[in-house]
């Protein structure tokens, strides 16, 4: 990296970090499984959602817990479950005519960090009809307000559920937008550690060792804050105790 690029970095990250504070930056609300979904249906007066996961969540069974919230709950929904590892343009436009299609007001992100990034960028979409995925990537390009988004993680690493970024690729050109904006961190977030007994070993032990990345990231980044860092510990802490535990056990 030549001086010039290295001082705009350094400068736009000491500016962010000093802007941290005046932003408006939220955490979702916390549900503790998919059966107490009820109230959130019925607070946001939902009555179609679509749910955005992939082949192998619906494979393995970890979409039924949020079906039978979502049927016992009278709640239609449509399943788009073609998400790619790399959620792709295409991604987020067939799942964004599958939620026009069925009148839909809320969006289920379920999975990895993919179905939940594709369900934000279709969220995003909604608010923006008139503007391409393309357009929208980059930083704080977004300030519309999504409809009711809730994301459900089923590995313990992207922290997707989280954050206000959606990464998506364009699959003709083979360019990966990053679309950053507070409006994208999802307004609710089921943590739920019984979908995640399922997982092969070799997965938990990889997403586990990517938290670790993440925790590590977040320390020492330069455009931290005092909580990040603390959240940042804890984290670290918790992969050293836990980690070989959930791998020999997924219980």
């Amino acid at each position: 990296m030549n001086i010039s690029a290295k001082i705009f970095c350094r400068s736009f990250q000491a500016a962010f970090r000093a802007a941290l504070p005046f932003l408006p930056y939220r955490e979702p609300e916390i549900i503790s499984s998919c059966s107490a979904l009820k109230s959130v249906f019925e607070k946001e007066n939902i009555k179609s959602v679509l749910v955005v996961t992939d082949k192998g969540v619906v494979t393995n069974g970890l979409v039924v817990p949020l079906e039978q919230a979502l049927q016992d709950n009278g709640v239609n929904f449509t399943v788009y479950a073609d998400t790619q590892p790399n959620p792709t343009v295409k991604n987020v436009e067939d799942a964004l005519k599958a939620y026009y299609r069925n009148n839909c007001t809320a969006i289920i992100g379920i999975g990895g960090g993919s179905s939940m990034d594709c369900a934000k960028a279709v969220g995003t979409r909604v608010a923006y009809p008139k503007k391409t995925v393309n357009q929208l990537g980059g930083k704080l390009k977004v300030w519309r307000k999504l409809p009711t988004l809730i994301a459900i993680p089923t590995t313990a690493s992207t922290g997707s559920e989280t954050t206000l970024a959606a990464m998506i690729t364009d699959s003709e050109t083979h360019h990966k937008y990053a679309i950053m904006s507070f409006p994208l961190i999802p307004h609710y977030a089921v943590l739920d550690a019984s979908l995640t007994y399922s997982l092969p070993q070799h997965l938990t032990a990889t997403t586990g060792v990517d938290a670790l990345t993440h925790a590590v990231e977040a320390y020492i980044g330069r455009s931290t804050t005092k909580e990040t860092r603390r959240l940042a510990l804890e984290a670290t802490k918790l992969v050293f105790d836990n980690l070989e535990t959930a791998y020999k056990d997924g219980h």
